[in-house]
């Protein structure tokens, strides 16, 4: 790993502030009521500045699904310690629920509307990581191949959305991870799988 210079921690020191403020601010009050102006103030840096990590609004609201990409990557694709391809799926929701809750109830329910299209979109590593784990499932015959590795994954992430929005609209008011987990064993024990 290269060690970063002092300019260069400078410079993700910033991009992480104008992040975060960001966050912040359209969790609070919804992504289209903020401006890249409310950002760079709130941040204590010039639009120019703001500009200079990200070229858009949008680009600054793509970043949080990129985070969450990471942590899944970093974190979750190679450190599941279930045994079978359903145990790892419940393990896998189950820290999805973790990353949720960790972004926060007031934030969560900025990014769960129908505008918001960053969920389906194709190619992104959770989905990646979740499409792997079927397809070594349906490859060992832990895992029914009536449906596509793909037909699975995008029919868990809506049984998991589902779950989230349900957090959401209960105000955060439930057991999200205990929630997610029920859940995903009752469709991981179905005849689907």
């Amino acid at each position: 790993m290269t060690k970063l210079t002092g300019r260069a921690k400078q410079a993700e020191m910033t991009k992480n502030r104008i992040y975060e403020c960001g966050v912040s601010l359209i969790g609070k009050y919804g992504f289209d009521q903020v401006t890249v102006e409310q950002i760079a103030l709130e941040a204590g840096v010039s639009v120019g500045t703001y500009y200079y990590y990200f070229k858009s609004k949008f680009e600054l609201f793509s970043e949080i699904f990129n985070r969450g990409d990471e942590y899944f990557l970093a974190e979750v694709a190679d450190n599941l310690i279930a045994n079978s391809a359903p145990e790892q799926i419940v393990e896998f929701f189950e820290k999805y629920a973790d990353f949720t809750y960790a972004n926060g109830i007031e934030m969560v329910k900025k990014l769960y509307t129908s505008d918001n299209k960053m969920f389906i979109t194709k190619g992104r590593a959770m989905q990646n990581i979740l499409q792997t784990i079927i397809e070594k499932g349906q490859a060992n015959g832990q895992i029914t191949t009536t449906m596509s590795s793909m037909e699975l994954t995008n029919m868990l992430f809506l049984v998991g959305r589902g779950v989230v929005f349900d957090w959401c609209l209960r105000d955060g008011d439930m057991n999200l991870r205990e929630k997610m987990r029920k859940v995903i064993i009752i469709v991981t024990t179905s005849h689907l799988f």
